[in-house]
C-alpha cells in the first residue's frame, strides 16, 4: 500500500498526539511512597486591660499676680511655680495617678489629653503637658502597674479667685 505524500502531515500529527498527552498529565506511580506533616493552630485571648482612677490632679493653692505664671506638678507629686504664680498652702497637692490592670508581662500604651480647662464659674484656666514621667509601661507578673500623671497649669495675669475644677481621661491600650 501506498501513501500518498499529501497525507504524510496529518498521519505524523495522529501518530505524535498519544506522545504529547503522557508528556502533560503524568500518571502518579501506584504504590510511590507518601509523607505528611501535622501543625498545630493556637490562638491566646488576652484578658482585657482596664484603668481606675486612685487620685486626682490636685495643684493646691496658690496666688495670681498681676503677672502671668504656670504652676507645674509633676508626676512625682513636686510642685513648682514660675512667672507670677505665687504657691500658697500644698494641702491636698497630688499628681493623678491611676491602676492599670490586664495580662502579666505585657507591654501597654498610655493615652494622654493635650489640654483641658478647669472652670470657676465663667473663669477658666488652661491645665497641658500632661505627662507620666516615663518612655515604656509594663504591666508586672500579676497583671498590674501603677501610673501617676503631672501636667501645667497657666495662671493668668490677676486671675480670678474661686475653687477651679475639670475632668480629663488618660487612656491604656496593649502594644
Amino acid at each position: 500500500m501506498r501513501i500518498s505524500r499529501s497525507l504524510y502531515p496529518a498521519l505524523l500529527v495522529v501518530a505524535s498526539a498519544p506522545m504529547f498527552a503522557a508528556g502533560v498529565a503524568t500518571p502518579a506511580v501506584v504504590g510511590a511512597p507518601t509523607a505528611s506533616a501535622t501543625a498545630t493552630a493556637s490562638a491566646k485571648i488576652y484578658q482585657p486591660i482596664s484603668i481606675a482612677k486612685a487620685s486626682d490632679l490636685n495643684f493646691g493653692a496658690m496666688i495670681a499676680t498681676p503677672t502671668a505664671g504656670t504652676v507645674k506638678l509633676d508626676p512625682a507629686g513636686v510642685r513648682t511655680a514660675s512667672g507670677g504664680a505665687v504657691l500658697a498652702s500644698a494641702a491636698g497637692v497630688s499628681a493623678a495617678s491611676f491602676d492599670v490592670a490586664g495580662e502579666p508581662n505585657t507591654s501597654f500604651a498610655v493615652g494622654l489629653p493635650g489640654s483641658i480647662q478647669i472652670t470657676s464659674g465663667a473663669n477658666s484656666m488652661t491645665v497641658d503637658s500632661f505627662t507620666t514621667g516615663a518612655s515604656a509601661y509594663l504591666l508586672d507578673g500579676a497583671g498590674a502597674s501603677g501610673l501617676s500623671v503631672g501636667a501645667n497649669l497657666s495662671v493668668a495675669a490677676n486671675q480670678p479667685a474661686g475653687l477651679y475644677s475639670g475632668s480629663f481621661s488618660v487612656t491604656v491600650a496593649y502594644n
